[in-house]
């Protein structure tokens, strides 16, 4: 990872990380299938280079199952749908099992009529947008995704309370040599997240990521964590992460402003969280693979630019995560210790057996 550094770490297979998260998760009351997709999810962010998305909410979610703020057996279902679109209600189950059955409506309605529109309420944290929006790009769609943050950590333009989250948003399309196309971002200039690893690694963060309570930037992750994310380009992230709650949370009368709890401070309250997913049947436009090669060739006219100084390389978006991806696939997943500390800490909580801890 570019953004800090991680004191002592070890590396750990992809494999062995999905082996031991759904082990602990199904410990901890889940199915083996939701342990295994939930897995899954996480270890695919870690792999990613996204840590903060990855095994590191172990405890988090877990501590919410403990303290009944989420179900681990809940399971979505349809509640409404109309033509191409359609409402998932996610029974409080694990945003990941939520939405993975959520897109996959939304491909089958894709499918049927070009696109489809997918809202999702009682929903919870879904990990990362990328995950959703590969399962609509694999499916020779481009996809998009839209999400309300599941806590308030963001102040709106001109004020100091923490009354939004920085709602984060994604879209993709497939191509044929290269990586997929997949932009996966929040409107904050970092997810709250990193500072939470960082928080965890006792590692200083970028002065311009967040202010403490008092409204001044600061390098302190745990003063950081305490106050405000700052969002990207100033008025312009806050409008959209304005936005994004908007065709969220408002859209399925969820849980949005002082109704929302938070995901960190507040395990024992149910989350109402909301996401909305849609998707473009490529072949109802014109040919999915005609399309994959206009893709390639608009990669490689950006790429082949003229480097500024400093620069070796220009990447389109999901890129470099994708090379990550590649590289944790043939060498392992570079963690930082005291995250697998403390995952190693869970499973003997829970029993896990000594051979499938890492």
């Amino acid at each position: 990872m570019s953004d800090y550094t991680f004191n002592e770490k070890r590396s750990v297979s992809i494999g062995d990380a999905e082996r031991f998260t759904a082990a602990l998760y199904e410990a901890a009351g889940m199915g083996r299938e939701d342990a295994e997709t939930v897995a899954k999810n996480l270890v695919e962010a870690d792999a990613r280079g996204v840590y903060s998305h990855g095994i590191q909410r172990n405890s988090l979610y877990i501590k919410r199952f403990e303290k009944g703020g989420t179900s681990p057996t809940g399971r979505p279902f349809v509640e409404r749908e109309f033509a191409a679109t359609a409402v998932v209600n996610g029974d409080n189950a694990m945003g990941m099992v939520v939405c993975e059955y959520a897109m996959n409506k939304a491909i089958e309605l894709g499918k049927k009529y070009g696109t489809g529109a997918v809202a999702i309420t009682g929903s919870n944290h879904f990990g990362t947008c990328a995950h959703y929006i590969q399962q609509a790009v694999d499916a020779g769609m481009i996809g998009f995704v839209y999400t309300i943050n599941c806590g308030n950590i963001m102040a709106p333009w001109g004020g100091v309370d923490r009354v939004l989250g920085n709602n984060p948003f994604g879209m993709g399309v497939p191509c044929r040599k290269h990586a997929d196309v997949i932009m996966d971002m929040a409107t904050s200039i970092v997810a709250r997240g990193k500072i939470v690893v960082a928080r965890k690694t006792h590692t200083p963060i970028p002065a311009d990521w967040a202010i403490d309570t008092e409204g001044r930037p600061t390098t302190d992750a745990d003063k950081a964590y305490w106050g405000c994310v700052q969002p990207f380009a100033g008025y312009k992230g806050y409008n959209l992460t304005f936005m994004n709650a908007v065709v969220s949370a408002i859209l399925t009368n969820s849980s949005f402003g002082d109704k929302l709890p938070d995901l960190y401070e507040d395990p024992d309250k149910v989350q109402n969280s909301a996401h909305l997913f849609f998707v473009i049947d490529i072949n109802a436009i014109d040919d999915v693979e005609a399309f994959k090669d206009r893709m390639d060739e608009t990669i490689d006219f950006i790429k082949n630019g003229k480097k500024a100084v400093g620069f070796d390389e220009i990447f389109v978006p999901g890129e470099i995560e994708a090379n990550c991806q590649k590289k944790a696939r043939e060498e392992g997943i570079v963690y930082p210790v005291e995250i697998l500390d403390e995952n190693n800490a869970l499973a003997e909580k829970y029993g896990l057996p000594a051979e499938l801890r890492l």
